[in-house]
């Protein structure tokens, strides 16, 4: 019995350090836009952990007042570098998503729905402007949402996460009251 509770307590607590450790953020890479942008929910609130199957929103402020931007989500970019970081460099997830600016320099109607059903995984959102700066390259007229967990923009928890832990807290439950029952019984 008490293996069983040493057992069920190792493996909660890998699990528990293993979610942990991947969500400390790294060291923060090189991104100066001018403009920012948010991963949100459809209310607008930011937003920076997902289940899978959510849907995911963006929000921006500061962005190039009349112009248009490309929204793309995108797995976890490790280096954003200005006129460097190509299109081609990217694994695309979602994009383009063509979003408007107003004279305010907010997305018009945001918070804009970008990903219907998100799926386990780190990732950037970049708007990539298309009036000023160089298209399909990151520059300074762009702007990126990867800072904000573990290196990235935004992170979608794994399924395997959510299932594991409520079953071991369940079995480390179940092994407590079995021991308190068999504890009373032999009093």
């Amino acid at each position: 019995m008490k293996k069983a509770l040493a057992l069920t307590t190792v493996l909660l607590v890998l699990a528990l350090s293993s979610y942990t450790l991947n969500n400390l953020k790294k060291s923060p890479t090189t991104a100066f836009a001018l403009g920012k942008i948010d991963s949100c929910d459809s209310t607008g609130n930011t937003k920076n952990e997902f289940n899978p199957g959510d849907q995911v929103y963006v929000k921006g402020s500061g962005l190039e007042p009349g112009s248009v931007y490309y929204i793309y989500i995108v797995k976890d970019c490790l280096s954003w570098n200005d006129s460097e970081t190509h299109i081609s460099d990217l694994y695309i997830i979602e994009g383009p998503i063509t979003v408007d600016v107003n004279a305010s320099g907010y997305i018009e109607n945001q918070p804009v729905l970008i990903w219907t059903s998100a799926s386990p995984g780190y990732y950037d959102i970049w708007a990539d402007s298309q009036i000023d700066g160089e298209i399909d390259y990151y520059d300074e007229y762009d702007a990126i949402d990867n800072l904000d967990i573990n290196n990235a923009g935004f992170y979608v928890i794994s399924e395997m996460l959510l299932t594991t832990i409520p079953i071991l807290f369940a079995y480390l439950l179940a092994i407590i009251f079995l021991k308190q029952k068999t504890h009373h019984k032999s009093k």
